[in-house]
C-alpha cells in the first residue's frame, strides 16, 4: 500500500478525543497566526464526515470549546471537499455581508475511530485538523470557485447505519454498517480525469490560464494520482505539495493541513496564484483559486 498510495506514517488522536477536540487546536493556532482572540470571531465553518455527532453540529461544539461567543456556525459535510467548499462559502458569505470581518474556516478528520479495526482500510486514515481565517481585504484575495458531483457514486464508500435510511440497530452493528466501509471500488479515472477537468473549470471561471498557476495542492489520497494529474495540466511537481507520506490520508483536513505545511516550507508566496482541488465520497468535488496576500 506504501508504493501505490505514498503513505508511510500516521498519526492518532489520543484516546477519548472527539473531532471537535482535535479540530481545537489547529483553530487556536489559526487564530493566533493571525492576531485574532476567539471573541471576534464572527461564523465559524467545519467540514467533516467524521463529526462528534449526528445533531448537534461539530462546529457549535468547536465554537463552546474555543470560547468563540459571538460566531455563528454551520457544518459543511462534503468528506474531503469540505475545506476549499468552506473556504468558497466564507469568501460568497463575506463579500455579500458587511458584517461578517471574521470567518474561521476548520477541515477536521477522526475516520479511524468509525473504522473497523480489521479493515484494510484503515492503512489509510490518519487524524488531523487544518484551519484558516478569512477575512475581507482591498485587494485580490479569493478569485474563483468551481463545484462538480456524481451522486451516482454515493453508495460506493460511507457509513451507511445511524441515520434516516437505516437507523442503527442490533443487525447494522452486527454487520459492521455503522462504521466505515468501502462497498464498491471508486475507478481511478474519477479523480484522474476530474481533478484536470475541474481545474480547467475554475480557471475558465477566473479567467486565468493553467500555466499561471503558481501553486496547487490536491486531495492527499494517492501520490501517483496527483503526478499523473500535474503532468496532464503541464504543471511540474515543484508546483504542488504532498504531505499523505507523514500524516496519512486525513480527508476532510488534508488540504489546510498541506498548505499550512507547504506555507512552512516557504514553497508559496505573497502575490501566489494558489489553487486547492477538494474530492470526497458521494462524489463531491470542490476547486477555489486564491491570490495570496
Amino acid at each position: 500500500m506504501e508504493s501505490g498510495t505514498g503513505i508511510l506514517t500516521r498519526w492518532h488522536a489520543p484516546e477519548g478525543w472527539s473531532t471537535s477536540d482535535v479540530a481545537l487546536p489547529a483553530a487556536r493556532q489559526a487564530l493566533e497566526r493571525a492576531h485574532r482572540n476567539p471573541e471576534e470571531v464572527d461564523l465559524i465553518i467545519l467540514g467533516t464526515d467524521s463529526p462528534d455527532y449526528i445533531t448537534p453540529s461539530t462546529s457549535v461544539v468547536l465554537q463552546h470549546k474555543l470560547g468563540a461567543k459571538n460566531a455563528g456556525t454551520f457544518d459543511v459535510g462534503c468528506a474531503c471537499a469540505s475545506f476549499p467548499t468552506g473556504l468558497n462559502a466564507a469568501a460568497g458569505l463575506i463579500a455579500t455581508n458587511p458584517s461578517l470581518r471574521t470567518v474561521l474556516v476548520v477541515g477536521v478528520y477522526l475516520m479511524h475511530k468509525l473504522a473497523d479495526s480489521t479493515d484494510p482500510m484503515i492503512f489509510f486514515y490518519g487524524d488531523g485538523a487544518g484551519a484558516a481565517v478569512v477575512e475581507p481585504a482591498e485587494s485580490p484575495g479569493f478569485i474563483a470557485s468551481a463545484f462538480h458531483a456524481d451522486g451516482s457514486y454515493h453508495n460506493y464508500w460511507g457509513i451507511y447505519s445511524g441515520g434516516t435510511f437505516e437507523p442503527a440497530n442490533e443487525d447494522s452493528l452486527r454487520a459492521g454498517r455503522t462504521q466505515v466501509r468501502m462497498i464498491n471500488r471508486y475507478p481511478p479515472e474519477i479523480n484522474d480525469q476530474g481533478w484536470p477537468k475541474i481545474v480547467r473549470r475554475l480557471a475558465e471561471n477566473g479567467g486565468f490560464e493553467i500555466e499561471e498557476i503558481d501553486f496547487i495542492i490536491f486531495t492527499q489520497v494517492r501520490k501517483p494520482t496527483i503526478e499523473l494529474v500535474m503532468k496532464d495540466l503541464g504543471l511540474p511537481m515543484e508546483r504542488t505539495h504532498t504531505v499523505m507520506q507523514k500524516f496519512g490520508y486525513t480527508g476532510s483536513a488534508c488540504i489546510g493541513m498541506a498548505l499550512d505545511d507547504a506555507l512552512e516550507q516557504h514553497k508559496i508566496h505573497s502575490g501566489d496564484l494558489l489553487v486547492l482541488v477538494g474530492s470526497g465520497v458521494g462524489y463531491n468535488q470542490a476547486a477555489t483559486a486564491i491570490r495570496m496576500m
